[in-house]
């Protein structure tokens, strides 16, 4: 009955605080481009296993999956350039954030045990022309 409880209380924590996919936009004043930014994240089981990430599909009716990898360069890029709609995409830079959870202090070196839960961002930045 323990077990159970805390597989409940892992499974309530992971919808709530699941992976979150988004697009952001907005315009440029002085130039009349678009700067956009895309992101997604999630969680993932011994750093390879996904457990709930952001949903990046077009036509996701939920803002979240579990068991399916979307967290991935690939996805992103797909998302922006639908969004840019053949405008010409400037500035291009991207940053990828992967963390174990605990790090021995004043390293980063991550604690082995850790690895049991991890998390991954990737986000896309670009001025549209």
């Amino acid at each position: 009955m323990r077990i159970f409880g805390i597989i409940a209380i892992f499974g309530a924590t992971l919808w709530l605080a699941g992976g979150c996919f988004s697009l952001d936009a907005a315009k440029i004043k002085a130039t009349g481009a678009e700067h956009v930014v895309v992101s997604d994240y999630g969680w993932y089981l011994f750093h390879f296993i996904p457990l709930a990430c952001g949903n990046a599909s077009k036509d996701g009716y939920m803002p979240f999956v579990f068991l399916r990898n979307d967290v991935t360069l690939d996805n992103i890029q797909s998302r922006f350039m639908d969004y840019a709609d053949g405008r010409e995409a400037d500035e291009l830079s991207y940053h990828t954030t992967e963390s174990v959870m605990l790090e021995i202090p004043g390293t980063s070196l991550p604690i082995p045990i850790p690895y049991l839960v991890t998390y991954r961002e990737i986000q896309l930045s670009g001025i549209l022309r």
